[in-house]
């Protein structure tokens, strides 16, 4: 199953520098190609759906000012943001419904509502982020329902344009602790995945950034199993839990799969794209974990997410420019960044 990386469902959420949309209909060709191309070999297209909230940046570099779900102190951001209101609130979930329906339009499988990452979804379950006293905040419980109305209203389209195989997942972080910025630990993130237990989700996908040395098996301060051991507790049988997070090598989605029903593989497909195939071949010591120079000249990287990749490329001094993600190091990336500085 190749997910994609984050599409945005309305242009005010766009926080990557070619970031692919859904917003509107025009996309439907470009999409349609590309649920083509990745299911040309059997693999199954899961579309992810994004709306960046505050961390759409290159929306405010082309003229906007991005949404939260209430203001507050975002010093940490350099760009000015604005509280959304309760109509453009029910908007953005008519929105994921929209892009739902181009998914289903394009051919695509499935779809990934995307809820982790500090982007909008994320922000509204967020106590530090959500302050509103509305519907959708004030309260554990009020701050869970942008997630779930958005998750209901993307099932009722599902079921009204597309077939019963269709996939619909989500994806959420493993907690949200910055210092004593607290914005949910695993307690409210159990609690959230019970009431998803209660939608028509299929999987739900946990987010773990692969900097974390621990990746998917990182604990919470106050536990000794790790967030996947934890989620894997209180998650529905019927839906499918997805392991991720520095699951680089067989060895490391085996482990994943003794606690979790799925293993995501992100920058190992990137280094690695046969990993599947390889792997169902029997030719495991053929599997490449680790990028290098001369396997640059074997991969099809596009110039944007070698930048990406390749520390320094996408930094103004210690600052990261907008629309970059620098903090995901590959394992063996020195040596290119080595290479390009000689």
């Amino acid at each position: 199953m190749i997910i994609t990386e984050a599409t945005y469902v309305d242009e005010a959420g766009i926080a990557f520098k070619g970031e692919i949309g859904a917003s509107t209909d025009k996309y439907i060709p470009g999409l349609t190609k590309l649920a083509n191309t990745i299911k040309d070999h059997g693999a199954k297209a899961i579309l992810q759906l994004h709306h960046g909230g505050r961390q759409a940046a290159i929306y405010y570099d082309r003229g906007g000012i991005p949404i939260v779900p209430s203001k507050r102190d975002y010093s940490f951001i350099d760009y000015p943001v604005r509280e959304i209101t309760t109509e453009e609130i029910l908007r953005v979930i008519k929105e994921f419904g929209a892009a739902t329906i181009r998914a289903i339009k394009a051919g695509f499988d499935g779809v990934e509502i995307h809820g982790a990452n500090h982007y909008l979804l994320q922000q509204f379950f967020s106590a530090y982020s959500n302050q509103r006293t509305d519907w959708y905040g004030g309260s554990p419980v009020k701050r869970m329902n942008f997630i779930l109305d958005i998750v209901n209203e993307v099932s009722k389209v599902v079921k009204e344009f597309g077939n019963k195989n269709f996939i619909i997942g989500i994806r959420i972080s493993q907690q949200e602790i910055h210092g004593p910025n607290f914005g949910f630990g695993w307690k409210e993130n159990s609690e959230l995945i019970k009431r998803l237990n209660k939608t028509d989700l299929d999987y739900i996908h946990i987010s773990a950034m692969g900097n974390a040395i621990d990746g998917w098996k990182a604990t919470p301060s106050d536990k000794a199993e790790n967030f996947t051991e934890l989620y894997a507790k209180v998650i529905d049988p019927n839906i499918k839990l997805i392991a991720c997070g520095n699951i680089l090598t067989v060895k490391d989605a085996n482990e994943a799969i003794q606690v979790a029903d799925l293993a995501a593989i992100a920058r190992e497909a990137l280094m690695e794209p046969e990993f599947t195939k390889k792997l169902i071949e029997n030719k495991e010591d053929d599997i490449v974990s680790k990028i290098s120079p001369e396997r640059l000249n074997h991969l099809q990287w596009p110039s944007g997410l070698f930048d990406v990749i390749i520390q320094g490329e996408g930094w103004q001094g210690n600052i990261p420019k907008h629309g970059y993600v620098t903090d995901v190091p590959m394992p063996g990336d020195e040596s290119v960044i080595q290479y390009q500085r000689h």
